[in-house]
């Protein structure tokens, strides 16, 4: 039988991780999270896709993620792998999950959360450099005189996080909303350098169209850099907002 899907939950000290982040000479705190899921739990326990956040100023943050390893079995993990500091940056004990629908029906209204990286890829001749990643709003306004691009990125980014539905199968998009956006530098240890795109808070409303493929479409995330932090789909009733 195909082991359930788990959603974990676990708590970040944020001090601790910008001290282990100091210590590795890693600058990306998406990166850095990656490579320390992947050091504490082994490659194919980690959590993926997963979402950290980390509030303004806080000293604890908050780590989610879906994965096939439930609470119990990471914390078996940690203790094989995990060094002393890496244990402390998410303690055991701090490490909660629960299993998610093994069934899910068709014509079913979600809200969601996710945080994504729309970005393209733009491959005609007159890129001078062949498959870099494009912010999708961006590829859009240049095609337009100054001053002139008709959609806003509200509008693009939805449009984008529609195809990403389509392209995954499992869900419709009915609406979204930008809640926020800043562009970041996603330094990845290719070459060693570093990406500078979009980093998207988006919020809307889903409707399942295929069960199976819906439970595969949570397990593996939206969009690209999935292993660093985006595309992963945090769900609420459909007509709930998030508390302020």
């Amino acid at each position: 039988m195909t082991e359930p899907l788990q959603m974990i939950r676990a708590e970040i000290n944020v001090r601790d991780f910008q001290r282990w982040m100091g210590m590795r000479r890693l600058q990306d705190p998406d990166h850095a999270m990656h490579c320390f899921l992947v050091e504490s739990f082994g490659s194919e326990l980690a959590p993926k896709p997963f979402r950290a956040i980390f509030p303004r100023g806080g000293s604890h943050g908050c780590l989610y993620g879906y994965g096939t390893a439930d609470a119990e079995t990471l914390r078996e993990a940690a203790g094989l792998y995990a060094d002393p500091l890496q244990s402390r940056i998410i303690p055991p004990h701090g490490i909660d999950s629960k299993p998610m629908p093994a069934e899910w029906t068709a014509g079913k209204r979600l809200g969601f959360e996710v945080r994504v990286r729309p970005v393209v890829r733009r491959t005609d001749k007159a890129e001078c450099r062949p498959g870099r990643e494009w912010d999708a709003f961006q590829l859009e306004a240049i095609q337009h005189p100054k001053g002139e691009m008709p959609r806003s990125r509200e509008e693009v980014y939805t449009d984008w996080l529609r195809r990403q539905f389509q392209i995954r199968g499992g869900a419709a998009l009915e609406s979204a909303t930008l809640v926020s956006f800043q562009r970041t530098r996603a330094v990845r240890r290719l070459r060693g350098g570093y990406s500078e795109g979009p980093d998207a808070l988006m919020r809307g409303v889903l409707e399942i169209t295929d069960g199976t493929a819906f439970g595969k479409l949570l397990a593996g995330g939206v969009g690209r850099h999935r292993a660093y932090g985006y595309g992963m789909l945090l769900l609420r009733p459909a007509g709930r907002q998030p508390a302020s």
